[in-house]
């Protein structure tokens, strides 16, 4: 999946990935992670995310990462907030204003000092949006830009993907074991069926999928 493709997806308003409300496994499953209350939180992927404004309000700051700039000015316009621009290494621009920052540009391009120690992070839509090769790609470079200790909430999808072609895309809880187990610790915080789905999954006749949460810990 190239760049163009989310491009187009947003330019057309086909991003049935968005959610209108905050996500309520963040709001069910973010406190058992004992995160101090002002610490830096990371959001890979993060669109136009409310799930940001509601970490933002918990009194998070918050740095995500976006392809897309016009995702990332219509967070900010859509809620009237000011914001300005800089330019950080790797040439990745930076949208701040509130609090939160969002970087804009390749995720492969972030390095450890773009997430300044970030020890908390929330991932409902990256691993999924992907498909297989590219959450390999995208896994090993989180664990390696991520500091020792830090908390992820991991948001996980599962379905029967012959019915349906993502993304966003089945990840079953073996392939989190893969992609995560080596250089992490993975608690499985729930597991239960969701009828929120994304319209075309609801076209092609799906009526639940299993979305699974985890508290992956990264060791040293």
């Amino acid at each position: 999946m190239k760049a163009e493709f989310w491009r187009e997806r947003w330019r057309s308003g086909a991003t049935g990935w968005h959610q209108a409300e905050v996500n309520s496994a963040l709001v069910q499953h973010w406190p058992s992670l004992n995160l101090p209350p002002n610490c830096l939180v990371f959001v890979p992927l993060c669109g136009k995310s409310l799930d940001m404004v509601w970490l933002r309000q918990a009194g998070h700051r918050v740095i995500g990462v976006e392809l897309v700039e016009d995702a990332v000015r219509s967070f900010f316009e859509e809620r009237g907030a000011s914001f300005k621009m800089v330019n950080t290494p790797n040439n990745l621009p930076r949208f701040s204003g509130g609090g939160i920052h969002i970087y804009c540009g390749d995720y492969l391009q972030l390095s450890a000092a773009h997430l300044e120690d970030a020890p908390g992070a929330f991932d409902r839509g990256a691993l999924i949006a992907l498909p297989s090769a590219q959450r390999a790609v995208y896994a090993d470079h989180m664990q390696r830009i991520l500091p020792e200790g830090t908390q992820v909430l991991l948001l996980t999808l599962e379905y029967d993907q012959t019915k349906a072609p993502g993304p966003p895309f089945s990840v079953p809880a073996e392939e989190v074991q893969a992609l995560y187990g080596t250089r992490c610790t993975i608690h499985e915080l729930s597991n239960e069926a969701t009828t929120d789905l994304p319209p075309h999954f609801q076209a092609q006749g799906l009526k639940t999928v299993v979305q699974r949460a985890y508290r992956i810990v990264k060791n040293a």
